[in-house]
């Protein structure tokens, strides 16, 4: 039986590896990838500058400490379905097995992100410590231990039904007094806190004896990391499995007033119907907000003007290009059943909201840009420039793909 929970996971893992090999097309596709080797080019120039002047009376080991705390909470991934509550219970007694399997592969999948970390954080210790990097191997080996001990300690806590912020708090504590003792002290007593670690999952593993598997809370958990892979992958391409969810945003009421009764028409209702959707929605408003954000930060932090100018103007084609999948969503949805229109209006409501959407952020990107370059503030109108030959690009697509739908 022991072999069968292995193979039982083993099945699962491949299940999800043939899933994200086919989501992997529409994600690295020619345009993501050449914006992913622009962004880590324009990365590496801006940190290589921002080494050779580091601005002092910073903590700096206090905030990788926190950083990569937070970045060794791996999550569990026990790849459940909800159907196993009812048809792996007679296997309980062998799901040992199976979470063994489930915590050595949560762990190697989440690896490599805490090793790039370690990289990233590398140069910046190594230059405020004048060349000296024997405490980072201190450093670097708790960054690769931990993580794994959290997991352990993770499945012992859910196991015995404690809640999950406690043990965020916990993990966090050690975590970030192991690392700021060797960051900052440079102290090998450092190594206390795996065997603090150590000593809760024992404890905790012992009481542990007679509680039974947490189906309920293994499997949610479990849907919860897969939605959110689908949300991701949402940015891309159609995913059916998508649950899409309102929010209220009060604070963009006055964006979203009730149209008079003119505009009550054919020509207004998509404007609005995209525009309600985007700012009421959980998913793309986050996205874009984030995509903004990480373009305002790398503008703010380069100091050369022809990069900033690259970098936003590829945010830009970047935004407004992953909301093409926003417009399958809502133009096949249920309104042009409910109030059937020519496809023309649709695609032209989509526009004029493409059209607000760059005009709002290009006005943001100027605003940053002028500030960071004043004598070169006109040159901000690249930005418009950009968004409006995406949004010409993207609009000429979709009406050559409705009229294939026609045929």
């Amino acid at each position: 039986m022991k072999q069968g929970a292995k193979q039982l996971f083993n099945l699962r893992k491949k299940e999800i590896a043939k899933e994200k090999s086919y989501y992997n097309k529409f994600i690295f596709n020619g345009h993501f990838s050449v914006f992913l080797v622009i962004l880590l080019g324009a990365f590496i120039l801006g940190y290589g500058d921002w080494l050779k002047s580091i601005p002092k009376r910073i903590n700096y080991a206090l905030i990788a400490s926190i950083i990569v705390a937070i970045t060794s909470i791996f999550p569990i991934r026990t790849l459940l379905k909800d159907a196993d509550k009812l048809f792996l219970l007679p296997f309980e007694k062998h799901m040992s097995e199976y979470m063994k399997s489930s915590l050595i592969y949560s762990y190697f999948s989440r690896l490599p992100l805490q090793v790039l970390i370690i990289i990233i954080f590398f140069p910046l210790f190594y230059v405020l410590n004048n060349q000296t990097f024997g405490f980072y191997i201190t450093f670097a080996i708790l960054a690769i231990i931990f993580p794994f001990l959290g997991l352990l300690l993770k499945w012992q806590w859910y196991k015995f039904r404690l809640e999950r912020w406690s043990l965020f708090t916990v993990l966090f504590i050690i975590f970030t007094s192991g690392f700021y003792i060797t960051l900052d002290a440079k102290n090998i007593s450092s190594i206390l806190s795996i065997i603090i670690l150590i000593a809760l999952i024992l404890f905790i593993k012992y009481l542990n004896k007679s509680n039974l598997f947490p189906w309920e809370r293994m499997v949610a958990i479990e849907q919860q990391h897969h939605m959110n892979y689908y949300k991701f992958v949402n940015m891309f391409t159609d995913v059916k499995q998508i649950e899409e969810r309102a929010v209220r945003r009060s604070y963009l009421d006055p964006f979203l007033r009730t149209p008079k009764n003119n505009k009550f028409n054919d020509n207004s209702m998509y404007l609005y119907l995209f525009t309600r959707s985007f700012a009421r929605g959980k998913d793309a408003f986050n996205i874009i907000l984030r995509l903004v954000i990480i373009a305002l930060i790398l503008m703010i932090w380069l100091h050369q003007v022809i990069v900033v100018l690259i970098i936003g103007s590829l945010f830009m084609y970047i935004i407004l290009l992953q909301m093409a999948q926003f417009y399958t969503q809502q133009a096949y949805g249920l309104w042009p059943q409910v109030w059937p229109v020519s496809d023309k209006m649709v695609i032209k409501g989509y526009e004029q909201f493409l059209m607000r959407l760059m005009c709002f952020i290009g006005v943001v990107f100027i605003i940053i840009f002028a500030i960071a370059f004043p004598q070169y503030g006109y040159f901000g109108a690249i930005y418009f420039l950009v968004g409006w030959l995406t949004i010409r690009n993207v609009i000429k697509k979709l009406k050559y793909q409705e009229t294939l739908l026609r045929d």
